[in-house]
């Protein structure tokens, strides 16, 4: 099917001839399968995302304490070494709301780029721009997001006879005001952000009409 896309949602930047391959999560924390069209992050920005955020982010002890416990290899293949001497520090604040930042556009594109001319309206709408120069260029105060835990990080689920562990799951969510939040589980964490503005209270104000339900599974995932 074609799909009307030439520009990088981050950039703006022409990228009609582009081929490069963005992972919504990173094939490090196990990603194989939700990718973006091509043309929708440009080849600059893809790397610039695989070196200034997601490299860090995922050599911070917490991260390669879960990876290397959960068996998840890099992209090369090599699972990652922790030892108790490490500790479990967690990655700076901001570094981690840029990494949710640039994944709540992502999701944003996964869950619309089947609509005619999707690309031109995430791109044209100039209330992402703060976002979109938040993770792209360091720009502005620190995104807030909440976060929680949804289940252990080795949890086994069901689906009849099937065993399986969760790695990773994401939704958008829009709230009555319509808010659009990307909320997305990371070995059991869940990570909630606001990509229109730096609040929370919108989904703060959700959560309490919803019993503290996680939206992953609420409503129609429910």
């Amino acid at each position: 099917m074609h799909i009307d896309m030439t520009y990088c949602i981050f950039c703006k930047s022409d990228t009609k001839n582009e081929r490069s391959r963005e992972h919504i999560i990173p094939e490090s924390m196990g990603n194989a399968d939700h990718v973006l069209p091509l043309g929708a992050v440009c080849h600059t920005c893809n790397q610039y995302f695989a070196r200034k955020v997601e490299r860090p982010l995922l050599e911070s002890p917490i991260f390669r304490h879960l990876r290397a416990g959960m068996e998840v290899p890099s992209k090369r293949g090599r699972v990652p070494v922790w030892n108790t001497s490490d500790g479990l520090n967690l990655p700076g604040r901001r570094l981690m709301g840029r990494f949710l930042g640039k994944i709540g556009l992502e999701v944003l594109v996964h869950k619309t780029q089947n609509v005619s001319s999707w690309n031109k309206a995430i791109v044209e709408q100039s209330g992402l721009d703060e976002l979109r120069n938040h993770v792209r260029f360091n720009a502005g105060e620190d995104w807030s997001f909440t976060s929680r835990t949804l289940h252990p990080v080795k949890a086994v689920f069901y689906d009849g006879a099937e065993r399986y562990e969760i790695l990773h799951e994401f939704d958008m969510l829009i709230t009555d005001s319509s808010e659009y939040y990307s909320v997305v589980s990371i070995f059991g964490v869940e990570f909630t952000l606001n990509i229109g503005g730096r609040t929370t209270e919108g989904f703060e104000r959700w959560l309490a009409s919803n019993r503290g339900a996680s939206p992953l599974y609420s409503g129609k995932n429910a």
